[in-house]
């Protein structure tokens, strides 16, 4: 055993040293030289990007000298709600041909530019207005000068240009819904039900029957308002996707929209409507619904909703009669 003890110490200095050489062979070994990139010669004087004006009247003009200045402010357009005015691509997207959130009382806009028309144009109305309730744009800051207002209705005008001087086009959605509001007769009363649904609201609405039932089908569109709109119809079915042999029963079209309780978080304008009796429905099975609009600029009508949807939208559309 003690002859051995000698050969075991031989064989682990032996190991030591291998370890040692290969790592003083990987710290100190040479790196090779990286390839010739013929880019790293050129060298833009930097007076050359200075020499490059920026047009004030232009859209690029516009943001780099108003809304980058002015409004893309930390509490403000800064990219927490549209229209964000961080990047001037991110203006434009948001501005050019995009619907108002916000509107004045009688909600007579509907684009926040609407390209060659200034007064129709939601942007222009923000910074000019003097209503004390809806406010000036900027809030926070010192209105716009009569020069930068002047610019922003030139480019309004000129057509909405984007950074490359194209004109956009409006884009053209097929109409869309937001909801529905039931109520049933009680006595002299109508209770609201479309909120009764077994605690979730994707369920189907509970309604009892032999009871007079009013529904109103939340639509909106980006180019006609509802009443303006043709083929609005509804159906009754027990298939969720099939309608094809159900009757398409004539929608109540109001020209003055009805403002009912709170839908999604915001009071909606509802123009459509039907009344059944729910005596004429069968207990104790789903009812599916589907209505139809149709647009001046789609040549077959909408269907709301279509066989495609999400279950849960289906079956939002739908109810239940409980004898």
């Amino acid at each position: 055993m003690a002859k051995r003890i000698p050969i075991l110490i031989s064989i682990c200095i032996s190991i030591l040293l291998i370890i040692i050489s290969c790592k003083k062979e990987y710290v100190t070994g040479s790196v090779p030289p990286a390839p010739f990139n013929p880019f790293d010669t050129i060298h833009y004087p930097y007076n050359l990007v200075n020499a490059l004006p920026i047009d004030s009247n232009s859209f690029v003009g516009i943001h780099s000298y108003i809304f980058a200045t002015k409004c893309a402010n930390p509490g403000c357009h800064d990219g927490h709600f549209d229209p964000d005015f961080r990047t001037v691509q991110s203006a434009y997207s948001t501005l050019v041909y995009q619907h108002v959130t916000k509107n004045n009382q009688a909600g007579s806009f509907v684009y926040r530019v609407k390209p060659c028309d200034v007064s129709n144009s939601w942007l222009h109305e923000r910074i000019t207005t003097v209503d004390p309730v809806l406010g000036r744009m900027p809030l926070y800051d010192s209105m716009l000068s009569t020069r930068q207002i002047t610019r922003i209705s030139n480019w309004i005008q000129a057509g909405a240009p984007d950074i490359f001087g194209q004109v956009a086009t409006a884009t053209n959605t097929i109409p869309q819904t937001f909801g529905i509001v039931a109520y049933a007769q009680s006595g002299s009363n109508w209770i609201r039900v479309d909120t009764i649904r077994g605690g979730n609201m994707f369920y189907p609405m509970l309604v009892a029957n032999n009871t007079n039932l009013k529904i109103w089908f939340g639509v909106y569109d980006d180019v006609q308002t509802p009443y303006q709109l043709t083929n609005l119809f509804v159906r009754f079915s027990n298939n969720p996707v099939d309608f094809s042999t159900s009757t398409a029963y004539p929608l109540n079209v109001q020209t003055t929209p009805t403002y009912l309780s709170n839908i999604f978080g915001s009071n909606k304008p509802y123009f459509l409507s039907y009344t059944l009796n729910t005596a004429s429905l069968p207990n104790n099975q789903p009812v599916y619904m589907q209505i139809s609009a149709q647009d001046a600029n789609h040549s077959a009508p909408t269907l709301i909703p279509a066989p495609g949807n999400q279950p849960y939208i289906i079956s939002y559309f739908s109810l239940i009669v409980a004898p």
